[in-house]
């Protein structure tokens, strides 16, 4: 399983990947910075990325600010600003590191697993979502931080869009299912489902209400085979 494709476009096709939005999603995490990143600073940012998703865990990201994210990191406030000209920009930061393992560790569990349909890799994508919820400090308050965004971004950039488009891309190549913009569509949800039943599973136990995920891992796999029977018709 290759997770590439070419996408069906008028013009040079375009190759859309699981690793090419890793790529672009660590791109995004540099530009949210206000310098460049050498490699004295990463450990430093790093440090900073992991004090907030430590303060989100606790407070929320409504509550966070740069003063805590601080305090927490045993660093100055100055050296935040250094970094981040904002907390949007450290909730930004977060997000996108979440999103950026989330996607690594979704590319792993698929390429290991070696799923049969379609259907069974997009519900690796949600087995993958709980891992995280479980695992990773800050997730459940973070997710794929499309709530954390600026009010300029375009409909294209939405994170559940652009992790719809390339799942598509991976199904068509691999399984041989047209990445129809209905495709697409269906699969947007399942990322935007998945997101919003799994926060309410883990709102209130760490390891998350298990009657929950299961009925949200129905749900989901249901709604998929739904679409995949309407298709065949």
């Amino acid at each position: 399983m290759r997770l590439t494709c070419n996408t069906k476009v008028k013009g040079p096709a375009r190759k859309v990947s699981l690793s090419k939005l890793i790529d672009e999603t660590l791109l995004e995490m540099v530009n949210v910075r206000n310098e460049p990143v050498q490699v004295r600073s990463s450990t430093r940012i790093s440090a900073l990325v992991d004090a907030a998703a430590e303060v989100v865990e606790e407070v929320g990201v409504e509550r966070m600010t740069t003063a805590m994210v601080a305090e927490r990191a045993g660093a100055s406030i100055g050296t935040v600003y250094r970094y981040f000209p904002d907390r949007i920009a450290v909730l930004s930061a977060l997000s996108l590191r979440s999103m950026d393992r989330f996607l690594r560790q979704t590319r792993e569990n698929i390429l290991r697993d070696k799923p049969e349909t379609w259907i069974d890799m997009m519900l690796i994508a949600f087995d993958t979502s709980v891992e995280m919820h479980r695992t990773e400090v800050g997730f459940t308050s973070i997710r794929l931080g499309d709530l954390v965004s600026y009010p300029e971004v375009e409909p294209t950039s939405i994170r559940s869009v652009r992790i719809a488009n390339a799942f598509a891309a991976i199904i068509d190549q691999d399984f041989g299912v047209d990445s129809s913009p209905e495709l697409t569509l269906h699969l947007e949800m399942t990322v935007n489902m998945t997101d919003a039943l799994l926060v309410r599973a883990f709102v209130s136990e760490k390891a998350g209400d298990t009657r929950i995920i299961d009925e949200a891992r129905s749900i989901v796999s249901s709604y998929l085979a739904s679409f995949e029977a309407a298709s065949k018709k």
